[in-house]
């Protein structure tokens, strides 16, 4: 972070201002890193806009023997949030100048226009404390220093972000102490107890949206806000997405709990109606919580959408196509198409029949059992094909023989994990 300065005439005065400048990315402020483990005596500091709520977040610091502190300069932790950034920084568009030309038109302006030497001073002081390459100004100050030849004239205005006072003081005390995001505290929020959104909870929680009872909308909301949202978090983005609209009518999602759970996937309340599946899976990646399971479920989920919008998908693509019936019954044959993309993009680059694809290494277990099955049968076959052996050949086999050569192959194991119970799995939350 630097120091920047704007500096305007404003009639027979220069408006002069020293501020904290940002990045070109104001987000890169500072670094905020994952994978905070409280200590025992931790000391953390909340920085502006971070959305935790204060009732849990006490009973959680007595649970983890940390505390937290209201001076910046006495904690050692500091958590931000999403609305942190935006929160301490404003912008404007201004447009700029070299420094050596507009010192060059703060002189003329003193020697031709009596400037009092105290805007000049002012400036030349401001200039002195940070040495700047440039000084951010106004459009009516980029014509004048035109009009009288000092620059040509700017064609565009650029933003330009910097720290409001009332936050300077804690930038420079937040310098050098580590910084976590605040979901890091929102994963542990609710405790060892809280609700897990399993399928079953999920089918409730959907019921309870799609009733016309709003109170059962604000109570599936509470119960989402109050649930463990890491082994939660692929239930809790679909029922947000595929529920906005219902969650929008409820004056509860400015709850703090519930802003709580939604700062967890490091959205605002407003961005749920921008919510898709492909940014489900993103921000699931984000957090380091997609597996396989859940992509399985997601895809089940959301099949109709991604079929709809696998062109411009991020994060599935389609592999493989095939005929429907009534191209098969025309072509009478069985046709698969395996399409091969540039590398890095979702360009394709051919189409290949799935019958001649190259010869590739075995890559599991399951494979190689499916490909010496077929190994197998190709052999019975070539064998069944032979001619009958000569009538004179005798083959004698005593029958405790063939039972001890031929083996019955056992039973599958059953998949089906299922127990069946009279007791009713229902949980019935209203």
């Amino acid at each position: 972070m630097q120091q920047i300065v704007i500096c305007n005439r404003n009639g027979d005065a220069l408006d002069v201002e020293l501020l904290y400048g940002m990045p070109e990315n104001k987000s890169d402020i500072y670094t905020v890193g994952k994978g905070y483990v409280p200590a025992q005596g931790d000391s953390i500091f909340l920085m502006p806009g971070v959305n935790i709520p204060r009732v849990k977040l006490k009973d959680l610091a007595l649970d983890l023997g940390v505390k937290i502190v209201r001076d910046p300069e006495r904690a050692n932790i500091i958590i931000s949030g999403k609305a942190t950034i935006n929160k301490i920084t404003c912008g404007r568009w201004l447009h700029s100048a070299k420094t050596e030309d507009f010192t060059a038109y703060v002189e003329w302006l003193k020697t031709h226009m009596g400037f009092d030497m105290y805007y000049t001073d002012k400036y030349d002081t401001a200039v002195a404390a940070c040495n700047p390459e440039k000084i951010y100004i106004e459009y009516s100050t980029s014509r004048d220093m035109n009009d009288k030849g000092f620059m040509t004239l700017p064609g565009y205005s650029s933003s330009v972000y910097f720290v409001e006072d009332e936050y300077k003081d804690i930038l420079d005390d937040i310098q050098n102490k580590p910084i976590f995001d605040e979901s890091e505290l929102l994963a542990m929020i609710n405790g060892d107890d809280a609700v897990t959104i399993t399928p079953e909870v999920y089918q409730q929680l959907v019921k309870m949206f799609q009733s016309s009872d709003q109170d059962n909308h604000i109570m599936a909301m509470e119960i989402m806000a109050n649930s463990n949202y890491i082994d939660s978090a692929l239930y809790l983005l679909i029922l947000l997405e595929r529920y906005a609209h219902r969650i929008s009518d409820c004056h509860t999602k400015n709850h703090v709990n519930f802003k709580s759970m939604v700062s967890y996937f490091n959205m605002t309340v407003k961005e749920i109606a921008w919510l898709d599946p492909d940014k489900i899976a993103k921000h699931l990646i984000n957090l380091g919580l997609l597996t396989k399971d859940w992509t399985h479920v997601l895809l089940q989920e959301e099949a109709e959408w991604f079929i709809r919008n696998i062109a411009h998908s991020t994060t599935f693509s389609v592999k493989e196509i095939v005929p429907t019936p009534n191209v098969q019954t025309a072509i009478n044959d069985s046709y698969t198409g395996v399409i091969e993309y540039a590398v890095d993009s979702k360009d394709v680059v051919s189409v290949t029949e799935s019958s001649i694809l190259p010869e590739r290494e075995i890559e599991s277990e399951e494979e190689e059992r499916v490909i010496a099955a077929l190994y197998m049968e190709q052999q019975e076959e070539d064998y069944n094909q032979l001619s009958a052996p000569p009538a004179e050949i005798e083959l004698s086999i005593e029958p405790e023989t063939i039972e001890s050569v031929v083996e019955l192959e056992p039973e599958p194991e059953s998949i089906n994990h299922q127990i069946e119970t009279n007791e009713s799995t229902d949980i019935d939350w209203f």
